[in-house]
């Protein structure tokens, strides 16, 4: 007869206990329990791996503007120096000369349309007299007699006959062309004061040329007309002159 080994027995009266709702058999020796098959341990759990989100995507201007050198600090401390530097420069450039404007404006464009070609664009001279740096302001005087013989020119005045200041000795040669008839009595008074005022610096004929604008704008002085080079006299162009007003004798 074969053998049971005792822990087979006590294995199935506890199989049975169980089936049957009785209490289970106390095991006999310290040893018993662990003769038991050792429980399955549990099943290790595997972590699931976090997937980061993509980052977002830069915009273009973005990327461009973080790419973009930066200003080197030597350079910034240039640019804050810059306005005090331009204001520096703009204070040493020249200003240009104030444009003549009225009379003078008038007398400026007929001088270098008729007269430029023999007294020099700048009245330096040439085949005609010098009439800068006051040199017309020594032949003549007075601002009437300048415009009397601007208006007869040699043949009105007679050839070997003199003209201007008679200390100056100028005796009429023939060349100078009378303009009379050709230039209106405004651009006629005009071209004499841009010669006195603008090429010999005459402030006294700079005065002269504004107050005849003002009496021109004002419509109490009418200049469109002619000179007659045969009959006009000087008494009859400072009447003109007189015209705008006390304090221009001619000067």
């Amino acid at each position: 007869m074969t053998e049971i080994p005792e822990h087979l027995l006590k294995r199935a009266k506890a199989a049975k206990a169980k089936a049957t709702g009785a209490d289970a058999p106390a095991a006999d020796a310290p040893g018993e329990a662990a003769a038991e098959a050792p429980a399955t341990p549990a099943a290790e759990t595997t972590p699931i791996p976090v997937v980061e989100a993509p980052p977002a995507p830069v915009a273009p201007y973005v990327a461009a503007a973080k790419a973009r050198k930066t200003i080197p600090w030597w350079a910034a401390g240039a640019l804050l120096l810059l306005p005090i530097w331009a204001i520096s420069y703009v204070g040493t450039l020249e200003r240009p000369p104030q444009e003549a404007t009225g009379m003078l404006a008038e007398g400026d464009h007929v001088y270098e349309a008729r007269c430029a070609s023999c007294h020099g664009a700048t009245g330096a001279g040439g085949s005609g007299y010098a009439m800068a740096d006051g040199e017309v302001l020594i032949t003549f005087p007075t601002t009437a007699a300048h415009i009397e013989w601007v208006a007869k020119g040699s043949d009105g005045f007679g050839l070997g006959n003199g003209y201007g200041d008679a200390s100056r000795g100028r005796i009429v040669e023939g060349g100078m062309p009378g303009w009379a008839d050709v230039l209106t009595t405004e651009e006629l008074i005009g071209v004499v004061l841009h010669e006195r005022a603008r090429l010999s610096g005459s402030d006294e004929d700079a005065a002269l040329a504004e107050a005849i604008d003002h009496a021109v704008d004002s419509g109490t002085l009418d200049l469109h007309g002619h000179l007659d080079p045969a009959t006009v006299t000087i008494d009859e162009i400072q009447t003109i002159l007189d015209s705008v007003g006390e304090g221009h004798d001619g000067h």
